[in-house]
């Protein structure tokens, strides 16, 4: 694999892509540099910069221009980013530790949760569950906010241990039973926040996990992070989404990384990233939010905060809108994607993006007869366009719909793994 193939790739599979020129000083800066940098682009692990006006996000469930805020203006930031590889992450741990607005109601509750989200996408995976388990719009979503020790509420514990933490078969029902008990007493006021009540909790001692005495929040935690799965389940999960495989050596190598690192998600995001440039990874179909966003970053396509709620809108018929998973385990993967509907969706917001672009080198290879120019300056690998796509580019009218075709073509959709 050459020097320039590593290097589209990393930024394909664990970042949202990159303009034409963007992607030429990647390539002088070689992969393992450019991975450095990714994953501590300001040289002093300062989380990305935050992207919503709390004076649109009024504390009112009824208030739907505070959902297109709230909505919009993180896929304007995603789209803008000067982080990708921070945003990827965050973007992923959305859809791993799930809350939905549809339930939660109030869009400033899961701004913040989004904003706990990226500040901590490169930290300590223990401390994230904690803060999680806590978070405003995890109380609602989860019913833990209701949960008292008189009438322990298990939704929170058993997502805890299935989905979040250990995955099925690594925990059985009096361990959710034990877990929901410690868990009992926080509530939420969304004006007063947080509160624990202690004359609501059930602070009996049980046994969770194997670990005696486990009482309340942090000996929940403690249990649930020292079981022997986690590691492996979590690798697993961000595997998935990152390399595009759930098992094999290089899942196992991140779930080690990840626990001798004492669970920091940099070590366990940088080494999947080397395992796919190892050549340990499959081809990635990109879900529709990571390729429209790598769409509109590589065309230099700019989402105005005015059409925002239109991408938004597009993005629900292609079958994912950020804040809006269809259930507690999050969004399908792979071929689930390409079903009719969603692909007339994408395409109509690949036409979209065409119509905005404004990188010069993209519109000018757009504009000519190339195939494998175009799909050199969209950041494709060497193998750029198939014979089948390079025919329906030049029947294409040159321009924005030539443009579009190529960024709805199998090559933008998919992430070919490293050979």
């Amino acid at each position: 694999m050459n020097e320039r193939d590593a290097v589209v790739w990393l930024h394909r599979a664990c970042g949202f892509g990159l303009p034409p020129n963007d992607l030429d000083r990647a390539v002088e800066r070689g992969a393992a540099a450019e991975l450095d940098r990714l994953l501590d682009p300001t040289g002093a692990g300062a989380p990305p910069p935050d992207l919503w006006d709390d004076s649109l996000l009024p504390l009112d469930p009824m208030d739907r221009d505070a959902r297109v805020h709230a909505i919009g203006a993180w896929l304007v930031g995603m789209a803008a980013t000067e982080q990708p590889m921070v945003e990827r992450v965050g973007w992923l741990l959305h859809g791993h530790l799930v809350s939905a607005l549809d339930k939660v109601r109030l869009a400033r509750l899961m701004v913040n949760q989004i904003r706990l989200l990226r500040a901590e996408a490169m930290g300590d995976y223990r401390a994230l569950l904690r803060a999680i388990t806590i978070d405003p719009a995890m109380l609602v979503y989860l019913d833990l906010r209701t949960s008292t020790g008189d009438e322990p509420n298990e939704n929170y514990a058993r997502e805890l241990l299935e989905l979040f933490a250990l995955g099925e078969g690594n925990y059985t029902e009096d361990d959710v039973r034990a877990a929901a008990a410690a868990l009992t007493g926080w509530t939420l006021r969304p004006q007063a926040g947080v509160r624990f009540a202690a004359e609501l909790h059930d602070d009996s001692p049980r046994t969770l996990l194997g670990v005696e005495g486990v009482h309340d929040l942090d000996t929940v935690i403690a249990a649930v992070t020292a079981h022997p799965a986690m590691p492996g389940f979590v690798a697993s999960s961000f595997a998935g989404e990152l390399i595009g495989t759930t098992e094999g050596e290089g899942v196992a190598a991140a779930g080690a990384a990840f626990a001798d690192s004492g669970f920091l998600l940099r070590e366990l995001v940088r080494t999947l990233a080397q395992e796919g440039l190892a050549g340990r990874a499959n081809d990635l179909v990109l879900a529709p939010v990571a390729w429209l966003v790598q769409a509109l970053r590589v065309c230099g396509a700019g989402v105005p905060t005015n059409t925002a709620g239109r991408f938004a809108q597009m993005l629900r018929d292609a079958g994912q809108i950020p804040m809006l998973p269809p259930n507690v385990s999050g969004w399908p993967s792979g071929e689930a994607w390409f079903g009719a509907g969603e692909l007339v969706a994408r395409a109509n917001l690949a036409a979209m993006v065409a119509r905005r672009a404004t990188d010069e080198r993209v519109l000018d290879a757009a504009a000519g007869d190339d195939p494998q120019l175009l799909a050199a300056t969209l950041g494709l690998p060497s193998s750029g366009f198939a014979e089948g796509t390079s025919a329906a580019l030049e029947q294409a009218p040159p321009g924005p719909d030539r443009l579009a075709v190529a960024l709805f073509s199998p090559e933008f959709l998919i992430v070919e793994a490293p050979r």
